[in-house]
């Protein structure tokens, strides 16, 4: 064992292992840790200084997978925590190595300091006792009910004595003693972490710690990236719908600055999804700037609406509207489907970005189709830490938006999933022509050229939306077509160009019949007014809208806009026209509500590259500045002393301010008390802040 005194040379010899590592190796551990990149470190101390502080030993073990973690387990139950043991899997220790977590060399090794305190509380892999209903259904009543009362509540219980007792009347001694119960200290008790998975309902297998065979660089797939491209695209096209709402009538948003619930259900209404995706069209819309809170001009009040940086969106190319929709969600931190609310501050998650790496790392490292339990499989493998300690439903919700918006499909990683740009190659090419049949749907067989689009788009409403979508025209989209300033000889042109089998004569008829109607009404701005040759007419309107004041059989005025007026006559069935000042029809389509783009937020410092790091460290030279010798960590070496079941002798201060020593036998420590065995068994604990020294007896 290596003692308290000897804790500083050890650190110090960290140190030295980093500076003395070839240059082949030193770059293999930055690249795998550049989470200490930024800045550069200036020298190998302020290396491995960063690389043993809690965030980044924390982010190192996250990243590693079971088969590691479990090496790095059978490192600290040797004492590879305290001293050089020997190193029986080569390969992976030399992986653990690259993590920065161990260090050594020739056939020793150890863990590095902090490393296996940052671990969670109770985790174990080779020691972890494996639960069934089976187990649970065989044992006494009174045990039982102590598991259940300990499931229902967080785990962990109080009890007087947690002496193991196979033989005793007490029921949790007995569990004790058959490994149903986990002791923390010498009066509390905690459930062992598969017996509450089984205890919850949770079926979930135990983590593998050897790699599956599925495992590999994944080959091109035509049909995963035509589906995932499919997918994809019917994203692209409910973006482009929910722009066009919001631009057309903003959403007034909550105190909170939160799209409500009714909002969220007419949207989905509108959109014809349900309330879960418009959230999430919402939320993604969002955060790739294509959307934003605040008052547009002509309003008053808070408002979601489009940014002008939509507009320029709505323009490009199907590819680049993808491939921007793809960027912007690798990196959204919203969990739409946490809350009855868009945009609520409780379906922030900081932390979602990187959730979201971990679930594509399966996909981006699997050879083949994955089915959901081999996901999952391959999850716990990969990301144990992660799998174990984040809700199912989560990993769940993250797996499914992959889907959705196609960078997953058939269960295999598309080729926008390692790079967006290659959307655009996925997309497949635009059409200009589209087929009318006779009941008036229109078959298009491919995704339409913008301009085609936007005009099809005002004469009717989509069906069936995907690659090859289905329009119909009505009576209805009809007069939207003609609202928007086209006149029937214009509908009719454009149908004819577009449609290689002409105009069928039923839709001839309905766009006539539509024209003789529309327009008897004639509005211009006064702020408005209203005209038509019908006083019948004319009394018809102003008894929909009571702004409209009459000023002659064939005449009225109103201090409405020009759109909110043709908007309220048109909701009472009537067909206005607006008109300019010579009395031409001209288009009556409103120009959008929009707010300023918002700014990018400044980022964090980005990390250096390797190249540059390895560059700083080498200049500064191989020697190491002086330290002062190191005080003991109690903490870390009482629970190194734990793992290994060796004796530790504390100074520490009574309640009357006298030093002490004792030796005892830890088995705990948590909430700043070392819990402990002292003479004859007798349970003993110690405030941290009391002790002042440790040491191991061994070194006496």
């Amino acid at each position: 064992m290596t003692s308290p005194k000897n804790r500083a040379r050890i650190t110090e010899s960290y140190r030295e292992w980093l500076s003395q590592l070839p240059e082949e190796d030193l770059r293999a551990l930055l690249e795998t840790r550049q989470d200490v990149l930024a800045p550069a470190p200036k020298d190998f101390d302020a290396l491995a200084t960063r690389l043993t502080l809690p965030m980044h030993v924390v982010e190192a073990l996250s990243s590693s997978n079971a088969e590691q973690l479990a090496t790095l387990e059978d490192i600290a139950q040797r004492g590879g925590e305290l001293g050089m043991v020997e190193v029986t899997n080569p390969e992976v220790t030399h992986q653990l190595k690259e993590r920065g977590l161990v260090f050594g060399d020739g056939p020793h090794v150890r863990i590095v300091t902090g490393v296996m305190g940052a671990l969670p509380t109770g985790w174990a892999l080779l020691t972890s006792r494996e639960f069934s209903e089976e187990d649970i259904a065989e044992l006494p009543q009174d045990e039982r009910r102590i598991l259940d009362t300990l499931a229902r509540g967080e785990g962990a219980g109080y009890t007087t004595d947690t002496e193991p007792d196979s033989t005793s009347t007490d029921p949790a001694k007995r569990l004790l003693a058959k490994g149903f119960l986990e002791r923390i200290n010498a009066h509390s008790v905690r459930l062992p972490r598969s017996l509450a998975r089984v205890l919850a309902g949770d079926k979930t297998p135990p983590i593998p710690t050897t790699p599956s065979s599925r495992a590999g660089t994944p080959q091109p797939d035509p049909k995963a990236d035509d589906s995932g491209a499919a997918a994809g695209l019917e994203v692209v096209r409910s973006m482009e719908q929910l722009i066009e709402l919001l631009g057309a009538h903003p959403v007034a948003l909550l105190k909170d600055s939160s799209v409500g619930v009714r909002s969220l259900t007419q949207l989905a209404k509108e959109l014809d999804v349900d309330k879960e995706e418009a959230a999430q069209l919402i939320s993604l819309g969002h955060h790739a700037r294509l959307l934003h809170r605040g008052e547009p001009d002509g309003l008053e009040g808070h408002f979601l609406a489009p940014t002008t940086g939509s507009q320029d969106w709505l323009e490009a190319e199907l590819g680049e509207k993808w491939r921007i929709l793809l960027d912007a969600w690798r990196d959204s931190p919203w969990a739409s489907w946490d809350g009855t609310r868009a945009l609520s501050e409780d379906t922030h998650v900081r932390r979602l970005p990187h959730f979201r790496g971990f679930i594509l790392g399966v996909y981006a490292h699997s050879a083949v189709a994955l089915t959901e339990d081999e996901f999952w499989e391959e999850l716990r493998f990969r990301s144990p830490l992660f799998a174990s300690h984040t809700r199912n439903r989560t990993i769940e919700k993250l797996r499914a938006e992959a889907e959705w918006i196609g960078a997953v499909a058939l269960g295999k990683a598309t080729r926008v999933l390692h790079d967006s740009s290659a959307a655009s190659g996925l997309v497949p090419d635009t059409v200009s022509e589209f087929i009318i049949q006779q009941d008036l749907t229109v078959l298009v067989p491919g995704p339409l050229e913008p301009a085609t689009h936007r005009a099809l788009a005002s004469l009717a409403d989509l069906e069936s939306p995907g690659l090859a979508s289905v329009y119909r025209i009505s009576e209805s989209t009809i007069r939207r077509g003609m609202d928007h300033g086209l006149t029937a000889a214009e509908i009719t042109k454009f149908l004819e160009k577009h449609s290689p089998t002409g105009v069928p004569q039923a839709l001839e008829f309905a766009i006539g019949d539509v024209a003789k109607r529309h327009g008897t009404l004639r509005s211009g701005p006064a702020l408005s007014y209203l005209r038509s040759e019908d006083p019948a007419l004319m009394e018809l309107a102003a008894a929909s809208v009571p702004e409209l004041r009459l000023l002659a059989p064939t005449v009225a005025v109103s201090q409405l806009r020009v759109g909110e007026l043709l908007e309220r006559l048109r909701a009472q069935g009537l067909s206005p026209t607006p008109e300019d000042e010579s009395g031409a029809s001209i288009a009556v389509a409103p120009e959008p509500y929009l707010l300023p783009t918002p700014r990018t937020k400044a980022t964090t410092r980005a990390p250096a590259s390797v190249d540059q790091a390895v560059q700083r460290l080498r200049k500064s030279g191989q020697a190491l500045s002086a330290h002062n010798p190191e005080e003991p960590d109690p903490l870390t070496l009482a629970r190194a002393a734990a793992r290994v079941h060796s004796d530790i002798v504390i100074s520490y201060a009574d309640k009357s301010g006298g030093i002490r020593t004792v030796t005892v036998t830890p088995l705990s420590v948590e909430g700043g008390y070392i819990d402990a065995l002292g003479t004859g068994g007798k349970p003993v604990r110690f405030p941290v802040h009391r002790i002042s020294t440790v040491r191991f007896a061994s070194d006496d």
